[in-house]
Formats: structure tokens, sequence, C-alpha cells
């Protein structure tokens, strides 16, 4: 029994944990210059922390605003969700790109090896997944009775759904972080990241709650994750690249 117990316990662990550190792999193989593992523990860390927080900022948005939005007899559904729910989710979204930011702000950006533009992507991905972790502790949570199979469905769908949304939109955060952080506009491009960040993730849920109504609502949810993919990709490159003439080490062109 006691055996049963702490394997049933491991693998809810593993449930919750592996898809955002597979993604982490994924993004810091892109870096030239790996950061300290403990600054990266750190942000993962803090992540966690930002997602307790939006935990407790969502209760209170669910509570004092869904309920405004109570949809009559006549109402279309279609016109209620949008009024509705994508503004709560737009509001969630604020909150959620914002304490993740927050996480990186007060636990990296005083740090001295917090040096290149890069890096802004780099923490501020690894917070998102630490804030992934996280939900997917309290998602894996209620269906773990049901058994290893529930936990994998869940874990699946949100490797390739919710843990790649976080890395993404924050990897958006992260590249107007490093064009802040490095220049005089800090905090007007910062917002601006923050903003379309949350944007994005509200749109994402929406799409989630409706993909049941809208023809091809799954397509539209992976072509929207596929353009922030290439997007981040591409600024990750940009940022590379950038570090890497900081450094001196990008390459003359002479060739």
């Amino acid at each position: 029994m006691t055996a049963a117990l702490v394997a049933a316990n491991i693998s809810f662990l593993i449930f919750a944990f592996a898809p955002p550190l597979l993604w982490l792999v994924f993004y810091l193989r892109e870096d030239c210059h790996p950061e300290p593992k403990r600054l990266l523990i750190l942000a993962f860390f803090g992540g966690m922390a930002a997602a307790l927080g939006a935990v407790a900022a969502e209760i209170i948005i669910f509570q004092f605003i869904t309920p405004q939005f109570e949809p009559g007899a006549d109402d279309n559904f279609l016109a209620f969700w949008l009024n509705a729910n994508f503004l709560t989710f737009a509001v969630i979204g604020v909150v959620e790109e914002y304490l993740k930011y927050l996480s990186v702000k007060f636990a990296i950006l005083r740090r001295p090896d917090f040096n290149e533009p890069i890096d802004a992507m780099i923490y501020m991905m690894t917070a998102a997944l630490g804030f992934a972790a996280l939900e997917n502790i309290l998602f894996v949570l209620p269906v773990f009775h049901k058994g290893i199979m529930a936990g994998i469905e869940i874990t699946t769908s949100r490797f390739f759904g919710a843990n790649l949304l976080h890395a993404l939109s924050s990897g958006i955060v992260g590249f107007f972080l490093a064009r802040a952080f490095f220049s005089p506009r800090r905090h007007h491009a910062v917002a601006l990241g923050i903003v379309i960040a949350a944007v994005l993730h509200a749109l994402f849920n929406y799409l989630i709650i409706i993909r049941e109504v809208l023809a091809q609502g799954i397509f539209y949810i992976a072509l929207l994750l596929s353009l922030m993919l290439v997007v981040v990709l591409i600024e990750f490159h940009n940022l590379r690249r950038a570090s890497a003439v900081t450094d001196g080490t990008a390459p003359t062109g002479n060739g």
C-alpha cells in the first residue's frame, strides 16, 4: 500500500513537471551562453509563486466579474461568450502575464548575470514554465484518482496547449523586456509586450472554450500557437545575434 502510494505520488509529480521541463530544455538549447543554473531554478520557482498569486487573483475575478454576465434566454450564445468570457479572459491574461514578468523583475533583473538581451527571453520563458508546472499540478490533481491514463491525457493536451502558450506569451514579453532593458524607453516597451501577450493569451483561452461550437476550432488554436512559435523563434534568433554582436562573437560577414 505504501509503495503504491509513493509510486502514485511520483507519477503525479512527473505528470506535472515533465511537460514544462521538456519545453525548458528545448529553449535553453538555443542559448549560446548558458545561464547559471541557480538563477534558472530561481526563475522557475518564481514562476510557480506567480501562479499561486494568479490563482488568488482569478478567484476574485471570477467571483466579482463573471456573475455580472449572465445570458438571458434570447441572448446569442457566441455574443455572450465574446462579451463576457473574452473580457474575463483578457483580464486574466493581463494578470498572469504581469505576474510572470514581476517574478523575473524582482528575482533576476538586478543580477549581474542578466547582461545580454537574450537573457530576458530565457528567464521570462523559464518563469513561464514554472508557472505552467504549478498549473499542471492543479489540473492533474482532480483527475489523479482516475489513474495514470487520465494523467497522461491531461499532461499531453497541456504540453501542446497551455504549457506551450505560457512559454510563447512570456517569450514575447521577454523580447520587449530585452529591448526595454537595453534602451531608454523601458517601461513603455514592457507594458506593450504584456498587453500583446495578454491579448494572445485571452484569444487562446477563448478559442479553447468555444472550440466545440466553432467550425475548425482546433485548427485555429493550432494556427495561433504556430504563429506565436514562429514569432518567438525569430525574436530569439534576433536577440541571440544581438548578444553575439555585443560580446564580439558574431560573424564579420566577410564570407
